[in-house]
């Protein structure tokens, strides 16, 4: 009786095993055909994919299931489907309140559409969950000067540098602050203190400034250096690569792009793939930064930007 018992246990075993492997492998040809169909633009085909893969899920709710809906919004903001990615971001804000993100690109999606109240309701709410996030500021300010709400966007920037912290991150991302509004003396300043405190990268970063403010002579002292290197880390070739393309050099910048993805740290990846996207762009290469915009948002599927861009590249394809 007891072999019979646990045979019969063992059995149910590999019943109970065989239905969630078999559930999760659904769940994930589902999730790889939407992402296919993302790809090539039949954004319809791919929310319905996308569904059946949430559906696939029998109520359970993990990553897999965040990441899914994070693609199917993109593809419902492609489609111009406002209302329906809207839904999509407030089911994850309700999943996790307390993430920055679905607010911020709920947030997004509310302005894109004209929603001007909700849009900046999401903002605030963005940053008082991640107050300490200054990429979310900046992020906050591209967003809201593409739409020409500068004012605005000046105004959360404002809010960051009230900030009171002290350390060479905190002061690296004022330098960046100060840069975005044009207020070089004090950028100058921020990256300064902040290549005291140790953070070399500011120097890059000093150099972006000067070239931003028109001053190449300045720009090349710094960056002579990091050019005659022959091992420059990630952070390093994207800010080489982003003046390279601010010059108007996408096939330098791209050489940048290449050397920094092929690092063993790469700590700043989506940096680096958002200017391959550019450079290629810049290059009239549209069938090669369309298919790198695809590959982009496999990765980073709620970056707004980015969804916006490939719609744009869609009709140059």
């Amino acid at each position: 009786m007891r072999r019979q018992l646990v045979c019969a246990i063992a059995l149910i075993m590999v019943f109970l095993v065989s239905a969630c492997t078999t559930s999760h492998d659904r769940q994930e040809q589902y999730k790889s055909e939407g992402i296919m169909a993302l790809n090539k633009g039949d954004y319809a085909k791919a929310i319905e994919l996308f569904n059946d893969a949430l559906q696939s899920s029998e109520g359970r709710v993990d990553e897999g299931e965040i990441d899914i809906c994070y693609y199917k919004a993109a593809a419902q903001f492609n489609m111009g489907d406002v209302k329906g990615a809207i839904k999509t971001y407030t089911a994850l804000i309700d999943y996790d309140e307390n993430n920055a993100y679905p607010y911020f690109l709920r947030g997004s999606v509310y302005l894109k559409s004209g929603e001007k109240s909700s849009g900046f309701d999401d903002y605030k709410e963005a940053i008082k969950i991640d107050e300490d996030n200054y990429d979310l500021y900046m992020a906050i300010y591209e967003n809201l000067t593409a739409l020409n709400y500068e004012r605005e966007a000046q105004e959360f920037l404002n809010i960051a540098l009230e900030k009171s912290g002290d350390s060479a991150d905190d002061c690296l991302a004022r330098g960046k602050i100060y840069t975005l509004l044009k207020q070089y003396d004090a950028a100058k300043t921020a990256y300064e203190k902040a290549i005291d405190k140790g953070a070399d990268d500011a120097n890059i970063y000093l150099a972006n400034m000067y070239l931003a403010e028109g001053k190449e002579a300045e720009c090349d002292k710094i960056l002579e250096q990091y050019k005659n290197d022959e091992n420059p880390n990630a952070t390093e070739c994207n800010a080489l690569a982003s003046m390279e393309l601010r010059r108007g050099n996408p096939e330098e910048a791209l050489k940048y792009i290449n050397m920094g993805l092929d690092k063993f740290s790469v700590p700043n990846r989506k940096e680096l793939l958002k200017n391959r996207v550019a450079a290629y762009e810049y290059m009239g290469n549209f069938n090669e930064a369309f298919t790198y915009a695809m590959e982009f948002l496999q990765e980073y599927p709620q970056d707004v930007d980015m969804a916006r861009e490939v719609t744009f590249l869609t009709t140059r394809v």
